[in-house]
């Protein structure tokens, strides 16, 4: 990957981070919240992603980019209405700046009409007209790359003609003089000073006078070299430092600012430098050819400036506004420097952007060091310990410094679910839009924090678990008055950790599942057999089989049974599971139970048939030996076990996985095990080795997917254990040979 791909990379993971804190911010706009920094923080979002598109070339998306930008510049000012119609177009386009943020990564290009409409309706209100009048302005031309409407500035070309001063007011008004110097970073990043100056307009009378002593002959001159600069003479009764520095808070570190406040007028400025023109002319008449009629080197004489006129400096050597308590510098770093080179952010950064897979490898060799921490114990017997106190002691301290790195790894891996919560208010509102009726959303424990890797796997089943609550379970607000609920329903998105697992539960005060009518479905399509009597729970659970709905017609919300099939399959992948329980009249509460991580784990290694097995720590309630366990017998012939009043099902490991356990049933253990929804199970293991940490494999990557088995292990004797998945036991009635 060259420099270059790596720049872009970057780009666009801020990219998606600056989507999502356009996407949190305009949900607390839509939903009252006008703060002026959310729109402060909106504006420099939108800023970045068009700066950073400009750096690159990625033409459209700076187009779009700078007509958006624009509208929320206007709307900062206070001369566009943030009505709801310019809210939800600022939502709207946010989806159009992703596809074009996507379409640039994928090197695709987009039709050239792409986001016309919004374009055109940010045109309308730039000139003050509505957003009605999109609709014939969508053919129309569309904003100039300069379309903001500023104050004409003064630009002497002319040598002959001094340029007026600012005069102070008489109302006790201040002069403040601003040199602005700017670098060429600011002009790769998209940058306009023409912007800046509009912006520092507000502030009060401004007078901006260019700087071109800089400006080389011809034959030196550089197309992309910055040679101009410009001092601004500002009279303001209200402006300040801080004021002033807020409009240069943009381009920090691409410019240099100097800031003096006087108390006189600036003197008149002579410019003696000659005009554009006459370089041109002089450049003309000394061009010479050659005899194959192509132009030679162009040879430009030095221009003869009168007596009293400035020396050209190098730009290194510009004057500086010295340091003293009116003068405020924004970046000392002339614009040849190697230091300019880089991404302009300040030294001594408080956190640094990691690919990945860099992260993966730390977590895979963290994993190895498990295994062999794990070896290393395994490996000592009494004699050992007692004869090398020192080596154990030594061990002792490797384990507790593997379990501190292992903790440390996972915490950068993980991240809040915040980033996925935080796209289901936008799919409530246009669920509630759609479908005409009155929903809000709750979240809670939205800082809840996950494995990245979990979290990348949890978008889709969320939003399919979001839709169904809000389309069948949520009725409409005649429905909700007329049993005597409130007219507008509730759907909660709450995130908890729980031991080992985090539990994400989406909840509604719906109309709670038609379990009489999910039933007849699934007989009509033979999911279920005519005769075969299922509980409440197990009727709950077929919204999950493949192609299930029970819609009357299919919409572009739902219908075609495969939602909720996206939801069971993608939380089966990273090793979680899904509960649903119902209350007819009141709702519906679903619950995702997820690892916290998908990396290590916490077990309890057992032996079953003379294999070992391990069964996660976080499921594990109680062990139980089998000669004081009180086992009963079902008429089906299966075994339970009572616990304090309670009959808990009982699996046999070694008959589950139909093997021959090699001891006698009164000296084996039983482990009560928590399932999904405060079930228990219980599950018959031949001996208990002990806990210890393992490192995850995934089974279906390297072999296939066992009913009953959650993934393997290898432990510190180089042998395979496979992990027991104690809610698919719970379930499951398949049996496949896992040994």
């Amino acid at each position: 990957m060259s420099d270059l791909d790596e720049f872009k990379a970057t780009y666009f993971d801020e990219c998606s981070e600056l989507l999502l804190e356009l996407e949190e911010q305009f949900s607390a706009i839509q939903e009252g919240d006008r703060d002026g920094d959310r729109l402060n923080a909106v504006f420099r979002a939108i800023h970045s992603i068009k700066g950073g598109g400009g750096a690159f070339g990625f033409d459209a998306l700076v187009k779009f980019a700078h007509s958006f930008e624009t509208l929320l510049d206007y709307v900062r000012d206070g001369r566009v209405e943030l009505s709801e119609d310019v809210v939800v177009l600022c939502i709207r386009s946010i989806d159009i700046v992703a596809d074009f943020v996507t379409a640039a990564r994928e090197g695709e290009t987009l039709a050239a009409d792409y986001g016309a409409v919004e374009k055109a309706q940010f045109d309308a209100l730039a000139r003050g007209e509505g957003t009605g009048a999109a609709s014939t302005l969508a053919e129309e031309e569309s904003m100039d790359d300069f379309d903001i409407d500023f104050t004409p500035v003064t630009v002497n070309f002319d040598a002959d003609k001094p340029m007026a001063s600012v005069a102070p007011s008489a109302d006790g008004s201040s002069v403040w003089t601003i040199r602005f110097t700017p670098f060429s970073t600011l002009y790769e990043r998209a940058n306009d000073p023409l912007l800046l100056f509009r912006e520092l307009s507000l502030l009060g009378e401004m007078r901006v006078e260019p700087d071109m002593a800089q400006i080389p002959g011809l034959s030196a001159f550089e197309p992309f070299g910055v040679y101009c600069a410009w001092t601004i003479s500002l009279v303001s009764d209200k402006a300040s430092e801080e004021t002033i520095r807020e409009v240069f808070e943009f381009v920090d570190g691409d410019c240099e600012i100097a800031i003096e406040k006087g108390e006189a007028a600036p003197s008149m400025i002579e410019d003696d430098l000659p005009s554009f023109a006459a370089l041109t002319e002089e450049a003309v008449a000394e061009r010479k050819f050659v005899a194959n009629g192509e132009p030679d080197d162009i040879a430009v004489p030095a221009t003869e400036l009168p007596a009293d006129a400035p020396v050209a400096k190098p730009a290194a050597d510009a004057p500086r506004a010295t340091a003293g308590p009116n003068v405020v510098s924004l970046g000392t770093k002339p614009a040849d420097t190697a230091e300019e080179s880089g991404s302009g952010r300040p030294v001594g950064m408080s956190s640094i952007r990691v690919d990945l897979d860099k992260v993966d490898r730390v977590v895979n060799m963290v994993g190895e060091l498990v295994i062999t921490q794990s070896m290393l114990t395994q490996q000592m017997d009494d004699a050992i310990r007692d004869r090398y106190q020192e080596l154990v002691r030594g061990i002792e301290v490797l384990a507790q410094t593997t379990r501190g790195l292992q903790d440390a790894v996972m915490a950068i891996r993980a991240q809040p679910v915040k980033s996925v919560f935080s796209r289901m208010p936008r799919l409530v509102r246009e669920l509630a839009s759609k479908t005409g009726k009155k929903i809000k959303l709750e979240t809670i424990g939205e800082n809840t924090e996950i494995d990245k890797t979990v979290i990348e796997q949890l978008s889709d089943p969320l939003t399919h678990m979001v839709r169904n609550s809000a389309d069948h379970g949520i009725e409409g607000p005649e429905k909700r008055l007329a049993r005597g609920k409130p007219e507008i329903g509730t759907v909660r998105l709450s995130a908890e950790q729980a031991g080992g697992n985090i539990l994400i539960i989406v909840e509604d005060d719906g109309a709670g599942i038609n379990r009489e009518r999910v039933l007849e479905i699934a007989r009509d399509r033979g999911v279920v057999g005519p005769d075969q009597q299922l509980t409440d729970e197990q009727i709950d659970n077929l919204i999950f089989a493949p192609g299930f709905s029970t819609a009357s017609e299919v919409s572009d919300i739902s219908g075609r049974g495969v939602g909720m099939d996206v939801v069971l399959s993608n939380i089966k992948k990273i090793g979680g599971s899904v509960h649903v329980k119902s209350w007819i009249g009141k709702g519906t509460r679903m619950t995702l139970r997820l690892p916290l991580t998908l990396a290590v784990l916490d077990v309890m290694l057992v032996k079953v048939a003379g294999s070992p097995y391990v069964i996660p720590l976080s499921s594990i309630v109680e062990t139980i030996q089998n000669s004081r366990a009180d086992f009963g017998h079902m008429p089906s012939g299966g075994k339970v076990l009572q616990v304090r009043g309670e009959y808990v099902q009982v699996v046999d490991l070694a008959d589950r996985f139909q093997m021959a356990s090699q001891q006698e049933d009164a000296e084996g253990f039983v482990v009560l095990c928590e399932a999904e929804g405060n079930s228990k199970i219980a599950l018959v293991v031949d001996d208990i080795i002990g806990q210890q940490q393992v490192v995850i494999k995934s089974l279906e990557e390297n072999f296939e997917r066992i009913d009953g088995i959650a993934g393997g292990t290898i432990l510190g004797d180089g042998n395979v254990a496979l992990i027991v998945d104690v809610q698919s036991l719970k379930t499951g009635n398949a049996h496949q040979n896992a040994a």
